[in-house]
């Protein structure tokens, strides 16, 4: 279809209404059927319209496959919880570490094995660090910042055994067909690292915010909130309307209401309340034991590395050239089924009641359904716009206004307008790389300039977005409410995407 802004209508409808709700479902759902509408205004059309968008995604298989990944990482999640592994390990680390600089530490160590996906880094070491950092009294929010921004930017300059490498490598191989080029795709690939500003800054940040920034300033305010809010206000679910006001209370949350006035029956006044966390309760019952962690854990991750390399090993010479080559989501679901069937088997070896194991698996499982249902909304509010002509409009509003000297910097604020508004990094990259491409044939802008602009810009989204999973999953391991969460994040994310525009600004001008 031919682009207009008509095209916009729908990714325009998410934003306001998932701001003003502060909640993404309510937007992504209305969107999805304005676009629908859009596409077929008929009476019921457009309802199956919508219904046959989310079902066409839903079988793509790689959205598929990220889906059941997703479900089966959060029941692997779920059994090393309610099996005390989560606890013990936690445990285990409070006895050594005794400062907040050597668990943020640990939390920057941990990427060594954990940097194959941001989905699988957040849903492993959320629940874990959560833990340790609550008895250090470190905001939570702070906590998952510094983890997603060692999940999508700091992944997006791996340039082996991810889950993004061989789509990147398929990205620029596509967009560079009609370029001669040294050393092929993956060359190219390696040379835009250096030039993906926004992701190395942002993990710059991260470490002056882990290590330089608010530390003693934090511990002062949390000592004083622990002199004004009594210890046993501070419970971990809200059961009656007296501990969620408290709890509210002590986080500088809650109305100016008399808290003795709250009835347990009286819903009038009653502040907003958390469902208590089923797996945290049975967890809280469980011996801590830290090796139904570790053994999971070190199987999963030693099986992820083996089946990458295995699925790669016919694709090149080196094990590293393997790594890079080789389809690392498969590898990864792989890994995560082999290692959910053997700790099944390693779980009742050592007595855990089937009824346990059972409940954690599919609990575990269950709590990510919320993240799989906005993903394939996301995904089919994206293919709606796309057959509305969203991408050719994009296409030819940049190319219409776009001089060689700005090509480079607006290509990455463009390409981070449209990876925030469809929360995909993948998406904002198929969209530009070619487009970038295209644009700078005959010209002099530099290529790796080029591809490391538009992985910037992709970052951008994939890191900020309220529809990014990465941010819903992170929201949900964490509990945190979140389009607060989300709109912390866009604030970092736009002064280092400033930063980062105006550096594309000075290298485009100085590498034509």
């Amino acid at each position: 279809m031919k682009g207009s802004w008509w095209s916009l209508i729908p990714f325009l409808t998410v934003i306001p209404l998932s701001l003003l709700t502060r909640q993404v479902l309510p937007g992504l759902i209305a969107g999805l059927l304005v676009g629908a509408y859009m596409a077929v205004p008929a009476l019921i059309g457009g309802i199956e319209a919508a219904m046959g968008y989310i079902l066409k995604e839903v079988a793509v298989p790689d959205n598929l496959r990220l889906m059941v990944f997703l479900y089966g990482f959060g029941a692997f999640v779920g059994l090393v919880r309610v099996t005390g592994g989560v606890h013990g390990f936690a445990q285990w680390m409070n006895r050594r570490i005794r400062s907040v600089r050597g668990a943020f530490g640990l939390t920057w160590l941990s990427s060594l094995a954990t940097f194959m996906a941001p989905d699988f880094r957040i849903i492993t070491m959320g629940p874990v660090m959560k833990r340790v950092f609550e008895r250090l009294k470190v905001p939570a929010s702070k906590v998952a910042f510094v983890i997603d921004a060692t999940s999508t930017p700091l992944i997006s300059l791996i340039p082996f055994g991810t889950a993004f490498v061989a789509y990147m490598v398929g990205l620029v191989a596509d967009a560079s067909r009609h370029h001669q080029l040294d050393g092929g795709a993956f060359q190219l690939l390696l040379a835009s690292i250096p030039f993906n500003f926004f992701s190395i800054l942002m993990v710059i940040y991260a470490l002056y915010l882990s290590f330089f920034k608010g530390s003693k300033g934090e511990e002062e305010s949390d000592q004083k909130k622990d002199e004004e809010c009594p210890p046993h206000y501070k419970s971990p679910f809200r059961f009656s309307p007296q501990v969620a006001y408290l709890e509210r209370a002590c986080e500088g949350d809650a109305p100016s209401i008399d808290p003795s006035k709250l009835s347990g029956d009286s819903s009038e006044h009653e502040p907003e309340q958390d469902f208590p966390d089923p797996v945290e309760m049975v967890a809280d019952k469980v011996t801590p034991r830290t090796e139904n962690l570790v053994f999971p854990l070190a199987l999963l991750l030693g099986s992820t590395f083996f089946l990458t390399w295995w699925d790669g090993r016919n694709k090149a010479d080196s094990f590293w050239m393997a790594l890079a080559q080789a389809n690392a989501a498969k590898a990864m679901l792989e890994a995560l089924f082999l290692t959910l069937a053997v700790s099944l088997v390693w779980y009742a070896i050592r007595k855990q009641p089937i009824q346990r194991i059972l409940f954690g698996l599919l609990q575990g499982g269950n709590e990510m359904m919320g993240v799989n249902v906005l993903l394939a909304l996301v995904w089919a509010l994206t293919a709606v716009s796309t057959d509305l002509g969203f991408l050719t409009y994009t296409k030819q509003l940049i190319s219409g206004i776009v001089s060689e000297a700005w090509l480079v910097p607006v290509l990455f604020v463009a390409g981070c307008v449209i990876s925030y508004i469809i929360g995909s990094s993948f998406g904002a990259w198929a969209l530009l790389m070619p487009l970038g491409f295209s644009l700078a044939a005959g010209t002099h802008v530099s290529l790796p300039l080029i591809a490391g602009a538009v992985f910037a810009s992709g970052s951008f989204g994939g890191f900020a977005s309220p529809l990014s999973d990465n941010t819903v999953a992170m929201a949900t391991v964490m509990k945190l409410p979140l389009m607060k969460y989300a709109h912390q994040k866009l604030k970092a994310a736009l002064l280092v995407g400033a930063v980062s525009a105006a550096l594309y600004g000075l290298f485009g001008w100085w590498m034509r």
